[in-house]
């Protein structure tokens, strides 16, 4: 009987990398979502042929083939990670130390939009942890120590907090179809004089004064404003046909986008970019609950801006 100790170790992390390349058919895009370089995730793969003896992927052009053992991997190899992963993540939630509340202070539109699904996923994985939620379109007040972690714009230097990039924020410049219609499609920044512009005044960041494209920056004006404190205020403001908005946060306007409820506009401008962080307190940090529930968030919400965009280059040709 051949000894444990003389069998290969395969790696299930590589085979988990491969499967992604092969439902992505891209290099690229999967090592923007793992927050690698294109190289990296080539050579990965290399070494796992290697370590199998046998060719996976060709190249067929600018594409990616998976050849037949690529494919009978897929077949009978993909199943077995994934009850592997599913069994681990229970063992993990067993664990009575994960065990309690995080408390999470968040922007009111980004909580609803994007940040409770997500919390609803991550419970399902650990149930027995608990989420108590503060929202405000201020971040100074959730900074004030009565939140372990906090979603924001930034980074803003505060020695109190342990501060994570996410990923650099997407606004999208949209109408309604019905707006179009009725009032036309501005193709530069000098067309918004003749256009109503849907405002956003909030406290979680800075108006806009300026639209930059790759060579330059320009100033604009509009004709007539609607000016909201609230985003999703803002948001049916634009899809009732009452205005432009040029900052509108791509995980507000995604599926509209894709259902056609909203079109883009000004595609080549765009309003300056900002930084996604997530901070937690140099207290709770030490606690392994927030801090497993802070890597998971960053992995997901890149993984799922990645494939915002890359759906919404794919129907709409928008340049991120």
């Amino acid at each position: 009987m051949q000894s444990l100790f003389n069998r290969k170790t395969y790696n299930l992390g590589l085979w988990e990398l491969f499967f992604k390349v092969l439902d992505e058919g891209s290099f690229s895009r999967v090592a923007d979502q793992r927050g690698l370089e294109r190289t990296q995730v080539s050579r990965l793969i290399k070494l796992l042929e290697t370590e199998i003896g046998h060719e996976l992927l060709v190249r067929n052009g600018p594409k990616i083939v998976p050849t037949h053992v690529a494919l009978d991997a897929k077949r009978y190899i993909q199943p077995v990670l994934r009850n592997f992963d599913e069994a681990l993540l229970t063992i993990k939630a067993s664990g009575k130390e994960d065990a309690g509340t995080i408390r999470i202070g968040s922007r009111p539109g980004l909580m609803q939009a994007h940040l409770v699904p997500l919390l609803k996923e991550f419970q399902s994985i650990y149930p027995q942890i608990t989420f108590d939620i503060f929202a405000d379109d201020d971040p100074r007040a959730f900074m004030r120590g009565q939140t372990d972690l906090m979603l924001y714009y930034g980074p803003v230097n505060n020695p109190n907090l342990i501060e994570t990039w996410i990923t650099h924020s997407v606004f999208i410049a949209c109408a309604s179809p019905g707006y179009i219609r009725e009032r036309g499609i501005p193709n530069t920044p000098k067309d918004l004089l003749a256009h109503t512009g849907i405002i956003y005044t909030g406290r979680a960041r800075s108006f806009a004064e300026i639209l930059e494209s790759e060579y330059e920056q320009l100033n604009y004006q509009w004709k007539s404003t609607m000016r909201f404190n609230n985003i999703l205020a803002a948001k049916a403001a634009v899809i009732a046909d009452a205005g432009i908005i040029l900052d509108m946060p791509m995980h507000h306007c995604y599926k509209e986008l894709i259902s056609g409820e909203l079109v883009p506009v000004l595609n080549n401008w765009h309003v300056p970019q900002l930084e996604n962080y997530i901070a937690c307190t140099v207290e709770s940090v030490k606690v392994r609950r927030v801090q497993r529930f802070m890597e998971w968030f960053v992995q997901r919400r890149r993984e799922i801006e990645s494939e915002m965009k890359h759906k919404l280059q794919h129907k709409l040709g928008l340049k991120f």
